[in-house]
C-alpha cells in the first residue's frame, strides 16, 4: 500500500514518541469481521466500545502496537490506513492578548421588536449580528446597530465540540445542555471560556444568531485546549449518533484544527454525508487552509474571519480555495464562562464559524436540506463586500473567495454598490497563531 510521505513522517514521529495510532478499516469491513481476521491476533488492543469510532462509512479504532507491526498492518487489505493519534488544538484561546473579560461593563439587556412581516429586530445588537443581516458594511456606522432576522433555529440542535459550555448562563434560557465529555482531565463545564463564547455566538439571547436553537456541549478540549485526535473523533461520532437517535436536524461547530490529517478530514466528510452539517474554522495562521484539518476536507463549511471594522479579510485569517465564506471574526463579543452578567471578547475564525453555524441552523429550520446548506449560504452571501484592496495587496488571496455571509432578510442583489476600499488593519497581526 502506498503511504504519503507526510503520513510516514507522522507515523515515525508517533512511534518514537510511543503514541497510539488510529487504525482505519475498509468501509465494507465491520469490527466483528476484523476480529475474525488473523491480523487482529497480533494486536494487544482489540476494538471495543471504548476505542472504536464509526461515523457513516468512516470506521476506525485506537490501538497501541510495536513499531515492527507497521508493515504487516499496512499490507492487510482490510486496513485502509493508519494514522498517529496527534494532538488537536483550539484556536484563539491561549494568552491574555487573545481575550479580554469585562465585569465592570455588563452586557445590555437586548430589546426585540416584532415586525408585521414576521421579521424580528434586535436593537443595540452586537456588530457580528448586525453585519450578518445587511449587505452593506457597518465600518462607517457609529450609532446603535440592529439585527434583523426571520428565523431562530427552532427545532434544530447545535453541537459545540470545544472546551465545554457554561450551560447555566441565563442568556441560554435553559436551551443548553451537557451532552458528552471526552476530555479525560476535567469534568463538565468550561474552565477555559472558548467554548462558551462560541456557543453564545451560535444561540444565546443577546449574542446569538439562532436564538431558539438547542445547544449541546460536546466537551473534547479543556483548560489546556488540546486533545488527542481520537477524542475529537469520538466527540464527532457521539454528536452524529445523538442526532440520528433523536431524528433531529443539527449542525456541529468545530472551532479547532490540526496540521493536515487525512483521518480528521475523512471523519468530517463522513459526518456531513451522514446528515450532520459540519462547520469548521479556517484558522488564524495567515496560511492556506489546505495545510490544516478539517479545513482541507471536501464537505465541511469552512469559514474565514472578516474584520468588520474595515470589511477586509482579518490579517490573521487563513485563506485559499477551501474557504467557503467569511463572517465577522474580530473583537467579537459573546458570553463569559465566569461572569453571567459579563461578556468575553475574542478575535479569530473560531468566532466567525459560529456566526455561520447559527445561520445554517436557521436554514435547516426553514427547510433547506443538509446537502444544500453550503450552496444556499453561498447563494445568499454578498459577493463583493470585502475590500478589493485586500486582494490587490496580497497575492496569497488570488484564489480566495469574496463572500460575506448574509441571512437574506431582504431580497436584494448579491453585489453592493459601495463596497469597502479600506486596507487591512496591520495591528491585528498580534493575533496570528
Amino acid at each position: 500500500m502506498w503511504i504519503p510521505v507526510a503520513s510516514l513522517l507522522l507515523i515515525v514521529q508517533a512511534v518514537l514518541a510511543s503514541s497510539p495510532f488510529i487504525i482505519q478499516l475498509d468501509g465494507s469491513t465491520t469490527f466483528e469481521n476484523f476480529l475474525n481476521q488473523a491480523i487482529a491476533s497480533v494486536l494487544s488492543t482489540k476494538p471495543d466500545n471504548n476505542n472504536t469510532i464509526e461515523i457513516g462509512d468512516f470506521k476506525a479504532f485506537v490501538a497501541d502496537f510495536d513499531e515492527g507491526l507497521l508493515g504487516k498492518l499496512h499490507a492487510d487489505p482490510i486496513i485502509k490506513n493508519i494514522f498517529p493519534d496527534v494532538q488537536i488544538n483550539v484556536f484563539d484561546s491561549i494568552g491574555p492578548h487573545l481575550r479580554k473579560r469585562s465585569t465592570l461593563e455588563p452586557y445590555t439587556e437586548p430589546n426585540f421588536v416584532k415586525r408585521n412581516n414576521d421579521i424580528t429586530t434586535q436593537q443595540d445588537a452586537p456588530r457580528h449580528l448586525a453585519r450578518l443581516s445587511q449587505r452593506e458594511g457597518i465600518f462607517n456606522e457609529t450609532g446603535s446597530l440592529e439585527y434583523n432576522y426571520d428565523g431562530d433555529g427552532s427545532g434544530v440542535t447545535a453541537y459545540v465540540l470545544d472546551t465545554g459550555v457554561a450551560i447555566d448562563n441565563p442568556d441560554f434560557g435553559g436551551r443548553a445542555s451537557y451532552g458528552a465529555n471526552f476530555n479525560t482531565q476535567e469534568g463538565e463545564g468550561d474552565v477555559n471560556g472558548h467554548g462558551t463564547n462560541v456557543a453564545g455566538i451560535i444561540g444565546s439571547k443577546t449574542y446569538g444568531v439562532a436564538k431558539n436553537v438547542k445547544i449541546v456541549d460536546v466537551k473534547v478540549l479543556g483548560d489546556q485546549p488540546s486533545s488527542p485526535l481520537s477524542g475529537i473523533l469520538k466527540g464527532l461520532e457521539w454528536a452524529n449518533n445523538d442526532r440520528k437517535k433523536k431524528g433531529i436536524k443539527a449542525v456541529a461547530n468545530l472551532s479547532l484544527n490540526s496540521l493536515k490529517n487525512d483521518a480528521f478530514n475523512q471523519a468530517a466528510d463522513a459526518a456531513f454525508k451522514d446528515g450532520l452539517v459540519v462547520l469548521t474554522a479556517a484558522g488564524n495562521s495567515a496560511k492556506n487552509t489546505e495545510l490544516y484539518s478539517p479545513s482541507s476536507a471536501d464537505s465541511p463549511i469552512v469559514v474565514g474571519a472578516l474584520d468588520d471594522q474595515t470589511d477586509t479579510i482579518a490579517i490573521y485569517s487563513n485563506w485559499g480555495p477551501r474557504v467557503d465564506i467569511f463572517a465577522s471574526g474580530a473583537d467579537v463579543k459573546s458570553l463569559s464562562n465566569k461572569y453571567p452578567n459579563g461578556y468575553s471578547e475574542y478575535y479569530g475564525t473560531s468566532q466567525a464559524t459560529p456566526v455561520v453555524a447559527g445561520q445554517a441552523a436557521i436554514l435547516l429550520q426553514q427547510g433547506t436540506s443538509v446537502g444544500d446548506i453550503k450552496s444556499e449560504l453561498i447563494k445568499l452571501s454578498t459577493k463583493n463586500a470585502i475590500s478589493q484592496e485586500t486582494y490587490d495587496n496580497n497575492s496569497n488571496y488570488t484564489q480566495t473567495v469574496n463572500r460575506v455571509v448574509y441571512n437574506g432578510i431582504e431580497n436584494s442583489p448579491d453585489k453592493i454598490s459601495n463596497p469597502s476600499h479600506l486596507k487591512q488593519d496591520q495591528s491585528l497581526r498580534k493575533y496570528l497563531e
